[in-house]
């Protein structure tokens, strides 16, 4: 299910981060303050489950997540997501998958992956800031799949239009959280008008 999010804030934050003009410490803290906008849309139907707390008065309902939660980026850029996820969600286990892609195949190759044996109890959060031709968001797809992961949900700032549809398509028990879908796609494999290159611009490595 692809879930738009049209939100002011959101909106204001992605234009930053379009800009040419805007220097990588702003791009990074403006994708940092993206990630809380994400964390709030993902978890605003999880279901919590109820215990006894006590405050300096008396007792009082506390709450907890009832499922277990990874927050999975996608190397290099996927990291600019992950601060609000850590900091909201002091108990989250965070997993690594690495891949990169080839300039002229634009096929991805998996170099370092860092996950639990089994996901089976988890809900994985795939932080992947641009869906340009899929395959390395379908890539990690697989990985979590094939380590039997309970459910995942894809956080993304902006997607190539036959790209997401398609992934959709394929995987619709996928939730896909994306700020703005293009509708071009260079030979080069970068979305137009896009954004540039996130994890060299988050980094600074241009």
């Amino acid at each position: 299910m692809i879930i738009p999010i049209d939100h002011p804030i959101a909106k204001l934050k992605l234009s930053i981060l379009r800009n040419k003009e805007t220097s990588s410490d702003l791009f990074r803290k403006s994708l940092e303050e993206l990630s809380y906008i994400f964390v709030f849309y993902c978890f605003e139907k999880s279901e919590v489950v109820e215990f006894d707390i006590y405050t300096p008065l008396d007792k009082a309902k506390g709450y907890s997540l009832k499922s277990k939660y990874i927050a999975v980026p996608i190397l290099r850029a996927g990291l600019g997501l992950l601060p609000a996820f850590t900091k909201l969600i002091p108990d989250i286990v965070v997993g690594i998958i690495g891949l990169t892609r080839d300039e002229k195949t634009l096929t991805p190759t998996q170099y370092y992956t860092n996950l639990p044996s089994d996901l089976s109890e988890f809900t994985a959060i795939i932080l992947e800031p641009m869906i340009a031709t899929g395959g390395s968001l379908n890539r990690a797809i697989e990985i979590l799949l094939n380590k039997n992961v309970s459910k995942i949900k894809v956080c993304s700032c902006i997607a190539y239009e036959k790209s997401i549809s398609e992934l959709n398509e394929k995987y619709p028990f996928i939730e896909f959280f994306v700020l703005a879908i293009d509708n071009i796609l260079n030979s080069r494999g970068f979305i137009i008008p896009g954004l540039g290159d996130a994890g060299d611009r988050t980094f600074g490595t241009l």
